[in-house]
């Protein structure tokens, strides 16, 4: 009877596989990232499922040259102090954050493969560095979509109306202020500002779309359909987001809807984004899937 090898000797030979380092490698740097920007986490970590997508191809690739790996390994190093000058332009930027990663990314390449395969990063690399800088660009973009905060504002109402809860809408300085009585029979307002409208995560999503539609050799109608249902289901999820939120505060207080603030962005823009890339890579099979259930007709003519 064949005896199969121990886990511990598996483990040590699977890891002396090139490829197999490497993408060990580039995952431990997220976790790194998880400890100081969980929104970073999202980009860097999408930015690696692309990286995993390349890897039949970085197979065949050959072993950079010793000069080369030299050069890689100055730069992964020196990723980790990235920090230092990042903070002279982002005061507020973390110590390890989506430039770091990139950096690291780009001698991990260096590293392991020859200049050739840097062509594979560009999407992964260039992912990560776009989804970082749409934040000053939503920024830029607030004179475009202020003008329709009280528009959003009182839609909100009204889906809150529509759900049973007594909400408000009035105005401090310009500022719409939604306000509802909670079930414990406290006051509740929030004021729905630039960054409630979800601009940033529309901006990131579109990123994403723009790379994975690049790469897609389906016709552009299909491209084209598909990026309108994924932009206006993005801007659904944050309408959902907020009414999250103000549920929260009508049903447990100010304080839990604080809370779920803080987490159910980064919830429910993963999850959208998520189902939306699944829906769009198995929309033949789906198709034939629904079209299987519905219905035939059988027409005779007379």
């Amino acid at each position: 009877m064949k005896q199969s090898r121990p886990l511990w000797p598996r483990l040590i030979s699977s890891l002396r596989n090139r490829v197999n380092l490497f993408y060990l490698l580039a995952f431990a740097p997220l976790l790194l990232i998880l400890y100081y920007n969980v929104w970073s986490l999202v980009m860097a970590f999408y930015g690696f499922i692309f990286l995993l997508m390349k890897s039949q191809k970085l197979r065949s690739f050959k072993e950079p040259k010793t000069l080369q790996r030299s050069l890689g390994f100055i730069t992964v190093i020196c990723s980790f102090f990235v920090y230092y000058l990042l903070v002279r332009i982002v005061p507020k930027a973390g110590f390890y954050g989506t430039t770091n990663y990139t950096v690291f990314l780009l001698g991990l390449f260096l590293v392991f493969f020859e200049t050739s395969a840097l062509k594979e990063s560009f999407t992964p690399l260039f992912l990560i560095a776009a989804t970082t800088a749409s934040s000053s660009v939503a920024a830029r973009l607030e004179p475009l979509f202020s003008p329709y905060l009280d528009d959003i504002a009182y839609l909100l109402v009204n889906i809150l109306r529509t759900l049973g809860v007594n909400a408000n809408l009035y105005f401090v300085y310009s500022v719409p202020i939604i306000r509802l009585t909670s079930l414990a029979g406290t006051t509740v307002g929030m004021s729905f500002v630039y960054e409630c409208v979800g601009v940033f995560s529309t901006l990131v999503f579109s990123i994403i779309l723009v790379i994975v539609l690049i790469e897609d050799p389906s016709s552009w109608k299909v491209k084209l359909l598909a990026a309108a249902v994924g932009v206006l289901g993005t801007f659904a999820i944050n309408i959902v987001r907020v009414t999250i939120v103000l549920l929260t505060d009508y049903l447990y207080g100010a304080e839990a809807g604080a809370n779920v603030h803080y987490i159910i962005g980064y919830a429910l823009f993963s999850a959208w984004l998520a189902i939306f890339m699944f829906t769009y890579s198995k929309r033949q099979t789906l198709r034939i899937k629904i079209q299987s259930l519905l219905p035939r007709h059988n027409l005779m003519c007379t």
